[in-house]
């Protein structure tokens, strides 16, 4: 409890500020565009059955990657029809509030070879099509892929040469003009696109995490010096590389039981990496047995996620995670106003991508909130970033929130702390009590009493106690 400052003369009374506890909370809860996502699969060609995939989805998650297979239009358009289809598809998700990871595939075998079109024509038709669908899709997150490659993958596939990434690049650029963040498979690629589109924010999807050194040949072995930009790296300087890109866009994908590999790290080296490349969005099906792995592998620092599983503390820390550190009031010198100041730092492992705002809410007696400016941006603040927030508020007897909410959609972005009934970090509370109180305080205080922190005169109206 921290006193603020105290009115002059007989039976002085002071304000008191008694910060709430802000201890890390552990509970799993769900936040827009991060965390784990499943994998589910449409064709253009066929009508899904939407009674059954309301059985199919998991509504503990807020992601969803939506994979949908062209194979059908090898050597034509989409038709009308396919593309009202994929509409329909991304509608029934956005209207349960997921947010979408898109794929659009010739091939789902490992056969991109025999299942892509023959002219590149024809692909970057395809392309065009289908991101001229997802433009108009709000809940898109992330594109991954360019239609072509084993899996979708851009692997294996006559069309992964430099000028023709360039012109699918191109058509990803044109449509979705920032809102909607294309991923590519591999950081090589990212550096051949960058160099014909700079500026342009762009993720990683990884889908061989953890399944060899080399993560399934999305890094190389030579070291960064000794290599060129556009080819793949050794591990550290690719780790480091994607550290840097999460900065500006999403990565994410799947985790790989490499055996041989995986066995010889550490609980630290997973969690080390996942933190390295930005990870916001993993799958929560494949593969099941590194999964499993990290339920059994114990945290191994100390704190709040001791005893709880790796599992438990990667799904906590996909994408972003803000935690309010320290709330404080202090008077503002030479007047009767005070600054409210919060630090809160974001302890994901990625960023915060979309249009979001945060503000401060008072609740005064009898319900009534206020909300003193000003309102504070959300995008782009990184993993690990800190950031200090100050509000001027004129004294009174209430309740300390902090709020956040997505712009498009109004979804409410919740702290890792505790919270009300409305989802708002609960701060603290700040209330004028006689001077009886004060000494009451400084007795308990030097008596070691724990619920009393810290006990301090401010300074008054001339600042000065």
């Amino acid at each position: 409890m921290k006193n603020i400052f105290r009115k002059a003369g007989p039976g002085r009374r002071g304000w008191y500020f008694e910060e709430a506890d802000l201890t890390e909370n552990v509970e799993e809860f769900s936040n827009p565009a991060r965390g784990w996502y499943q994998i589910h699969t449409f064709w253009a060609d066929k009508e899904p059955d939407f009674n059954e995939l309301e059985w199919c989805i998991d509504k503990k998650d807020t992601l969803a990657l939506i994979l949908i297979d062209i194979g059908a239009f090898q050597d034509r358009d989409l038709d009308e029809e396919a593309l009202n289809r994929i509409e329909r598809i991304l509608n029934f998700f956005a209207e349960r509030k997921y947010d979408c990871i898109v794929r659009a595939v010739y091939d789902r075998e490992g056969k991109a070879m025999e299942k892509e079109p023959f002219f590149f024509s024809q692909v970057m038709g395809h392309l065009r099509q289908v991101c001229g669908v997802l433009e108009r899709q709000e809940a898109v997150f992330v594109y991954q892929g360019m239609l072509v490659g084993s899996w979708g993958e851009m692997h294996t596939s006559r069309f992964l040469y430099e000028e023709k990434l360039v012109q699918m690049g191109g058509v990803l650029r044109h449509h979705f003009g920032g809102r909607i963040y294309p991923a590519v498979r591999r950081p090589a690629q990212w550096r051949m696109l960058h160099q014909s589109l700079p500026g342009e924010a762009m993720g990683i999807f990884d889908d061989g995490m953890f399944g060899s050194e080399g993560n399934l040949g999305t890094f190389g072995s030579g070291a960064k010096e000794n290599s060129a930009w556009d080819v793949p790296w050794a591990r550290e300087d690719e780790l480091n590389f994607e550290h840097e890109l999460a900065r500006y866009a999403p990565n994410g994908g799947e985790a790989v039981y490499g055996e041989g590999y995986v066995e010889g790290l550490t609980p630290e080296e997973v969690i080390h990496d996942l933190r390295q490349m930005g990870v916001s969005y993993l799958n929560r099906i494949y593969d099941a047995e590194i999964l499993n792995l990290w339920k059994r592998m114990p945290y191994p620092g100390q704190g709040v996620w001791a005893g709880r599983s790796v599992y438990d503390y990667v799904g906590a820390h996909l994408g972003y995670r803000f935690l309010v550190r320290k709330a404080s009031i202090s008077i503002k010198k030479g007047s009767d106003i005070c600054i409210l100041e919060v630090e809160v730092e974001n302890i994901g492992f990625g960023g915060f991508y979309q249009e979001a705002e945060l503000w401060l809410e008072m609740a005064e007696g009898g319900g009534k909130n206020i909300s003193p400016g000003p309102v504070w941006q959300m995008k782009g603040w990184r993993g690990g970033e800190k950031r200090r927030l100050a509000w001027e508020i004129v004294p009174a007897d209430c309740d300390f929130f902090l709020a956040a909410k997505r712009k498009r959609d109004g979804m409410a972005i919740r702290f890792a702390n505790s919270l009300d009934e409305e989802g708002r970090a609960v701060l603290g509370h700040l209330y004028m009590e006689g001077e009886e109180r004060a000494n009451e305080g400084n007795e308990k205080k030097q008596g070691g009493h724990e619920e009393i922190d810290v006990w301090l005169w401010g300074m008054g109206k001339n600042g000065a106690d």
